[in-house]
């Protein structure tokens, strides 16, 4: 069994897609068999660490993934005439592929299996940040996966339900894979000391490990410290990701001035992109984890702050239920007060120590159960298509 992945954007353009891959191919090198081998397919141009973070990965590089290559180009032409990935697909087959796992529709005449993952429809519930073009584009990506796929993978049951509205009549296998973090090795997790004194942070601060997209809804977190302020009470947030967001070039510079406007730019660190270890170093030692986004189809930042074992304080969303119903505190999206009283909650309550010992046995059963998921659904599909060959 030869499983492809085609990895069509560089680890700092997206770094949740990132570490879901990571986070992946951990699971699968836990229970996949022997027999199976894992592909990445990237561009010549393609910049990830994922070859070296897994060597046990088989890597191809192909002009194909290159965006505006001429190759990437002949691509598109197939892609939107036909409605088939007709260069991609003799590419994989040259190499044995069995099946395109995680990526769009091959068409109906390639002879490898597809499980598309559809990784979130915030198209459709947040029109207002993106643009015609780009609500055309991923809704006819959407339908064509649905199309050709041999089956669709969602990361939650939220997105299920999203699903069936977008494509009521769909009638082929749904596979919800509620992904997992990244590990954490503890034996380079900074301290708590070292990271006050590498980022100059207060003993006492929250965390806010989002890009700054406009659907992340980092103005509701200025406006619960500004509120914060006026009572008397001192919080910090710190905030990491990459500060830009494609669909709206001017917006991180106008949250910075609404920050400065609300006199809390002290209390609002922008760290931008950090190390992952940082980052994890970060999330351990901070009072609780914050997440206030407008939508989430699975939250990579909540995913990381559960294997920690943080405190939550999530914006009140059906996912975020799904995702962090234990240890979660939420807030509707546009209420900044509530935010402020759970933060001022955290804050009068103490820290819990890092527990090493029960951070790592839980994420180890919960990494299997993540691979185990994996196998199961490759396994049924391949099964399924062999049924349909005869």
């Amino acid at each position: 069994m030869r499983i492809a992945f085609a990895y069509h954007f560089n680890d700092k353009d997206w770094l949740g897609g990132r570490n879901y891959f990571a986070s992946l191919f951990s699971a699968i090198h836990e229970v996949a068999p022997p027999s199976w081998q894992i592909v990445l397919v990237l561009g010549n141009k393609t910049v990830s660490s994922l070859p070296e973070e897994f060597p046990w990965l088989e890597v191809l590089r192909t002009p194909l993934m290159d965006r505006l290559a001429p190759a990437w180009f002949a691509r598109q032409v197939t892609l939107r005439g036909f409605e088939n990935d007709y260069l991609l697909s003799c590419y994989l087959s040259r190499h044995s592929i069995d099946l395109l796992s995680h990526s769009a529709y091959l068409g109906k005449r390639s002879s490898i299996r597809t499980l598309p993952w559809l990784y979130d429809f915030q198209f459709m519930h947040l029109p207002e940040y993106w643009t015609p073009k780009q609500i055309a584009w991923s809704t006819k990506r959407y339908h064509n996966a649905c199309k050709h796929g041999d089956g669709i993978i969602v990361s939650s049951e939220d997105a299920r339900q999203d699903l069936y509205t977008f494509a009521p009549g769909y009638q082929k296998p749904v596979y919800v894979m509620q992904f997992v973090s990244n590990p954490v090795d503890f034996s380079c997790l900074p301290s708590a000391q070292e990271i006050r004194t590498r980022y100059h942070l207060p003993e006492r601060y929250f965390h806010l490990p989002n890009q700054f997209w406009s659907n992340k809804n980092h103005r509701l977190a200025i406006d619960a410290l500004a509120l914060l302020k006026q009572r008397g009470i001192h919080a910090t947030i710190v905030c990491t990701g990459k500060p830009y967001d494609a669909r709206m070039p001017q917006y991180f510079d106008e949250l910075m001035a609404h920050c400065q406007a609300q006199g809390v730019d002290d209390r609002f660190r922008v760290l931008g992109v950090v190390p992952h270890t940082d980052l994890q170093g970060l999330m351990a030692h901070s009072a609780a984890v914050i997440n206030p986004s407008r939508f989430e189809g699975w939250s990579t930042s909540v995913e990381e702050a559960k294997t920690l074992q943080k405190r939550l304080l999530l914006s009140d969303l059906a996912v975020h239920r799904e995702q962090a119903p234990q240890n979660g505190r939420f807030f509707a999206t546009d209420d900044a007060a509530a935010l402020a009283d759970h933060m001022a909650q955290t804050l009068a309550e103490p820290t819990p120590p890092v527990d090493e010992a029960a951070i790592t046995a839980s994420y180890q059963q919960r990494l299997r159960a993540f691979g185990q998921l994996y196998v199961d659904y490759v396994t049924q599909t391949m099964r399924v298509a062999t049924a349909q060959a005869r």
